[in-house]
């Protein structure tokens, strides 16, 4: 009798395990603070849950997100973040058509549209400094850019550009000196980052 209840409790936790193991892989909502990646990591879960409809409703959702963003970044970049929101749009007409068999496409996708925005506000940051403006919000949507694109690709930012990150989120206006200093570890972050994808 004690050997059938042990079996079964061992089947219970290998079952439990077992379930267990795809939300580990799977960046949950919460996991993020701004959009387009919160809306993103619901079309994760939606997909992960097998829900194609909802999965590609997030994306076309963050998709929308990022071309508005197009309309906000400087005009030189604007061309990259509308490519991004087509590669989004693109990517949540095959989630719905079922052509899209794993999370992992979703997430490099992810991380790659979160690189483009990074990149679009380092440069709208770099415009908005020379136009003697302060660059603070444009250097803070890079660094959530950049954070994003490395949680979706697995990977770890620089230490000096995550402490850069995370100085840029508590920091209300930054001066002329730390922007400089923000600006140049964030740059060399969104290099790095751009080819980590590539590679």
């Amino acid at each position: 009798m004690t050997r059938r209840i042990s079996s079964v409790w061992i089947a219970v936790i290998a079952a439990v395990l077992i379930a267990a193991i795809p939300a580990v892989y799977a960046q949950a909502p919460a996991d993020f603070t701004t959009e387009p990646d919160k809306t993103m990591a619901s079309a994760q879960e939606s997909f992960m849950k097998g829900d194609m409809n909802k999965a590609a409703e997030h994306i076309q959702k963050a998709a929308a997100y990022v071309k508005r963003e197009g309309a906000k970044v400087g005009k030189d970049s604007k061309e990259g973040v509308m490519k991004a929101g087509d590669q989004l749009s693109k990517l949540g007409g095959e989630v719905k058509k079922g052509t899209v068999k794993s999370g992992d496409q979703l997430k490099k996708t992810f991380a790659q549209v979160d690189h483009s925005l990074a990149k679009a506000w380092h440069a709208t940051a770099e415009q908005t400094q020379k136009s003697g403006k302060d660059a603070t919000e444009a250097l803070k949507k890079a660094g959530a850019g950049l954070e994003g694109a490395a949680k979706w690709s697995g990977t770890k930012l620089q230490e000096g550009t995550q402490a850069s990150v995370d100085g840029l989120k508590k920091a209300g206006k930054v001066s002329t000196d730390e922007v400089g200093k923000f600006f140049k570890s964030i740059g060399d972050g969104i290099t790095d980052m751009g080819q980590k994808l590539t590679s």
